[in-house]
């Protein structure tokens, strides 16, 4: 049986992880588990107020049901949708 040190298998993994990182092979996955309810409830919250702070600066203008604009900065950064 062939034995090796811990040391240069950690070496050889990262060497091979880095080379993963600069091919950009390596992504991201999404989130498998829940969030936490009180962290959803955060986020929401979080959100509606922006939400909110954008609908009463005039930054987010409302179109239709489905359609609305949201001005980011200057004119060349406006979403539509």
């Amino acid at each position: 049986m062939r034995k090796m040190k811990w040391t240069d298998i950690q070496s050889c993994r990262r060497v091979h992880l880095l080379d993963m990182m600069r091919r950009e092979a390596l992504k991201r996955l999404p989130r498998t588990r829940p969030r936490d309810p009180d962290e959803e409830r955060a986020l929401s919250q979080i959100v509606q107020t922006r939400w909110e702070r954008w609908l009463a600066s005039g930054k987010l203008v409302i179109l239709e049901p489905r359609h609305w604009r949201l001005r980011l900065g200057s004119k060349s950064e406006e979403i539509s949708r």
